[in-house]
C-alpha cells in the first residue's frame, strides 16, 4: 500500500475516534440532564427548563434558559464530576431587564398558552386583577407564573407592566371582588350608558367611590368605569368570610352554581371551565387553593379507598379517572363527588351524572375509567392565600 494510502486510513481513523468521542461525551451529558431533571424537577411544570445539549468543535455546551437556580448549579457540578467540561449557556430567568416588573391581568378573562403564540394550547386562564411574576418576553407573548405556580404565555395585550414600586401601590388600594357571574362595567351611572368591558365572577378592581345603584371602580391599567353596586363583595368582607369554616353543604352549593357552564379546554372561568379549572374554582370558594391540572390535585389531601356501592365516599371528595399505563395511572379527568355515587363534572358542559348503572343518568365511560378518590375538603388545612390579599403580598415578598 502506497504511503499516500496509509496516511488517509490513519486520518480516517483519528476522525472516526474524535467522532467517537464526542458522540460518547453528549450520550453522557445527556444521562447527567435526565438524570439531575428527574431527581429536581420531576414534573416539568413546576419550574421553567428548556436545556439542550450541543457538541461545538469538540467542547459541549450547554444552552438554553430556566428560572432553576438550583437546578443549573446542580447540572454544572454534575457535568465537572464526571470529568466533562462544558461552556455554560444558560440564561437564568426572568430576564435582567424584567426582574423588578409585575404583571397584572387587565381582561375580564385572559388566555394563557403551551407557546408563544395564537395557536399554541390554551392550558389556563386568569382573571382581571390577577398578578403575574414575568420572566421573559417573545413574539409579543410575556411568560409568566400564576399565584398558583402555574407556568404559561400570555399575549402582552392581556397584562398591564408595572415596576415594584407602583404595583406595591395599587396592591395597598381597596378592592371589591367581582360576585355576579358577569355583567358590563359602564362609562357612566346608569343603564343605558356605553360599555367600558365585561366583567365575571371573582375578577378584581379597585375602589373608588361607591355609591347607591352604581360603584366607581378602577382598572389596573387606570381606566375606570362602573359596576352594579349589588354584583361585587368589598374585599376585606370576602376575605374574612374565607376565614371563616365552610360547611361540605357550603362547598357543593357553590358547584350547582357552575351548571350550564360551557367545557373549554384550559378554562377557568365562568365563560368556560375544563374539568379541573371546575373544582379548582369550586374549592377557592371556601378557601382552598388547589393545583391547576387534575393530575396535579390527584396529589393532594389524602387518598380513600372506592366501595363498590361508593359507601366509603363523602360528598366532597375528588374522584379521578383516566386509564393504566404500565401500570401506573395516567389522570386524564377530575369530578366532585355528591353522594352515593352522583358527581358533579365539566364535560361537554358542567353537568350532574352517576356512576351507579342503576341510576337514569348513569355514565358508563367514566364508571369504567374510574381510578381514585382523594379527600381534601375537612382533611388538609385551607391555604387560601388569593393574590391581592396582604397573605399573598407576605408570601412573594411584596413588602
Amino acid at each position: 500500500m502506497c504511503k499516500k494510502g496509509i496516511a488517509l486510513i490513519l486520518l480516517f481513523l483519528v476522525y472516526a475516534c474524535q467522532v467517537g468521542n464526542e458522540t460518547s461525551q453528549i450520550k453522557t451529558g445527556q444521562s447527567i440532564i435526565d438524570a439531575v431533571q428527574q431527581k429536581l424537577l420531576p414534573d416539568k411544570r413546576d419550574h421553567i427548563f428548556a436545556v439542550k445539549l450541543y457538541d461545538h468543535q469538540g467542547q459541549i455546551v450547554l444552552k438554553g434558559r430556566t428560572d432553576y437556580k438550583v437546578l443549573k448549579q446542580t447540572l454544572l457540578t454534575e457535568f465537572h464530576r464526571k470529568g466533562l467540561n462544558v461552556i455554560d449557556s444558560i440564561q437564568l430567568l426572568p430576564e435582567s431587564r424584567l426582574k423588578d416588573l409585575i404583571g397584572i391581568t387587565r381582561l375580564s378573562v385572559a388566555n394563557l398558552r403551551a407557546r408563544p403564540k395564537h395557536a399554541a394550547e390554551l392550558v389556563t386562564q386568569t382573571l382581571m386583577g390577577m398578578p403575574l411574576q414575568i420572566f421573559e418576553v417573545q413574539n409579543g407573548f410575556v411568560h409568566v407564573k400564576t399565584p398558583a405556580g402555574y407556568y404559561a404565555w400570555i399575549d402582552r395585550a392581556g397584562l398591564v407592566i408595572l415596576d415594584k414600586k407602583i404595583f406595591l401601590a395599587w396592591l395597598k388600594q381597596p378592592k371589591i371582588i367581582v360576585t355576579a357571574s358577569c355583567g358590563k362595567i359602564l362609562s357612566e351611572p346608569f343603564t343605558d350608558a356605553l360599555p367600558v368591558s365585561d366583567f365575571v365572577l371573582n375578577d378584581v378592581f379597585s375602589l373608588v367611590q361607591r355609591q347607591e345603584r352604581y360603584t366607581l371602580i378602577a382598572y389596573p391599567d387606570g381606566r375606570k368605569g362602573y359596576i352594579p353596586s349589588d354584583d361585587f363583595m368589598l374585599l376585606n368582607q370576602f376575605e374574612a368570610a374565607n376565614k371563616s369554616e365552610a360547611s361540605t353543604e357550603d362547598l357543593l352549593h357553590y358547584a350547582r352554581q357552575y351548571m350550564g357552564i360551557p367545557y373549554l379546554w384550559g378554562g377557568t372561568s365562568i365563560k368556560g371551565l375544563d374539568c379541573s379549572g371546575f373544582t379548582k374554582n369550586v374549592f377557592a370558594q371556601v378557601g382552598y387553593t388547589l393545583p391547576r391540572d387534575a393530575s396535579q390535585q390527584a396529589k393532594i389531601g389524602k387518598p380513600v379507598k372506592i366501595n363498590s356501592d361508593f359507601s366509603n365516599l363523602k360528598p366532597g371528595d375528588l374522584l379521578f379517572f383516566g386509564h393504566k399505563i404500565k401500570g401506573r395511572d395516567k389522570i386524564t379527568h377530575v369530578a366532585l363527588h355528591l353522594g352515593q355515587g352522583r358527581i358533579i363534572h365539566a364535560t361537554g358542559e358542567v353537568k350532574i351524572e352517576s356512576l351507579n348503572p342503576n341510576d337514569k343518568d348513569y355514565n358508563e365511560v367514566r364508571f369504567k375509567t374510574l381510578l381514585q378518590a382523594r379527600r381534601v375538603f375537612g382533611v388538609i388545612k385551607p391555604t387560601f392565600a388569593q393574590y391581592y390579599t396582604p397573605a399573598y403580598r407576605t408570601l412573594n415578598n411584596f413588602q
